[in-house]
């Protein structure tokens, strides 16, 4: 916490108390979701707020700082998230956002079931929204980094992790040898890429924060990168264990029309079983199975 309370940010907001709390302690009181990759602060000084990101380059878990930043302020450019305030290597500083919870696997299956319309729509537009931004140029240089275009479906992250098993002989994941030839056959349902786009990757329900004018803020972009948009949404019905017509409301809310029978099967190709013994591969975009 010496780290935080010495931070060269507080100077400027004059001789304020600089009060530092680990977030862990308050998730209950503040309605706050947990860091999974770093250390997460909340800072008073004076009549201000602020919510400190603590954490390092975890480069075999995807996780580069200087792009979750440039994600952040990019996501905050456009009203997506909050004020990015100060940012160093290993820490960044943004607006705490008041009056306002994380959202829970319960709240998404509430939207997505019919029973909460307006948390769905506001979902749905803060996807979209993310979705046309611009990509930042960091997130396009870690594309191009892992190979460009020849990256498919399962993002630049399932393009490292992949490279990383085989170059290192990874032992965890039994499906390994023939992992490549089932991308091939799920790309091959799927169909042809769209245009990459800024995509979250790691879309989970306390990653998404409703405020008071029932709006959603985006947060944690830890494993922002270019990508299927599709994938985004897969993610978020996997973690949330959305069932299949709770998944049909969310990318009809997403798409913003009734989702054709085409664009469903899309959708559900990353998200389902596909007679193999394993998913699709949304399940390996926010979490590297292929550690040993």
């Amino acid at each position: 916490m010496e780290r935080v309370r010495c931070l060269g940010c507080w100077s400027a907001l004059g001789d304020a108390e600089v009060a530092v709390r680990p977030v862990k302690e308050l998730v209950e009181e503040l309605h706050l979701g947990e860091g999974r990759t770093n250390q997460n602060f909340i800072v008073d000084c004076g009549s201000r707020r602020f919510f400190v990101r603590l954490g390092a380059d975890l480069p075999f878990f995807g996780v580069n700082r200087q792009r979750e930043q440039a994600a952040a302020r990019a996501a905050e450019a456009v009203g997506l998230g909050p004020a990015v305030r100060h940012a160093e290597a290993d820490v960044m500083v943004v607006d705490f956002v008041d009056e306002s919870r994380a959202l829970t696997e319960e709240d998404l299956h509430a939207a997505c079931d019919g029973t909460d319309g307006s948390l769905l729509k506001a979902l749905g537009l803060a996807l979209r929204r993310m979705h046309e931004t611009p990509v930042p140029e960091e997130l396009e240089a870690f594309l191009t980094a892992v190979g460009g275009s020849t990256v498919g479906w399962g993002g630049p992250h399932l393009a490292q992790w992949l490279h990383y098993a085989e170059e290192q002989n990874y032992s965890r994941l039994p499906l390994l040898p023939g992992l490549r030839d089932l991308i091939a056959e799920l790309e091959s349902v799927a169909g042809s890429l769209e245009p990459n786009r800024f995509c979250h990757f790691d879309l989970l329900a306390d990653n998404l924060v409703l405020r008071s004018d029932g709006t959603i803020f985006l947060v944690d972009f830890e494993y922002a990168a270019p990508g299927q948009p599709l994938m985004d949404l897969a993610v978020l019905a996997m973690g949330c264990n959305l069932t299949p017509k709770e998944e049909g409301h969310l990318l009809s809310a997403y798409l913003n029309h009734e989702a054709t029978p085409m664009e469903l099967v899309r959708f559900k190709v990353p998200t389902k079983r596909t007679g193999q013994k394993s998913g699709g591969w949304a399940g390996w975009a926010p979490a590297p199975y292929f550690m040993k």
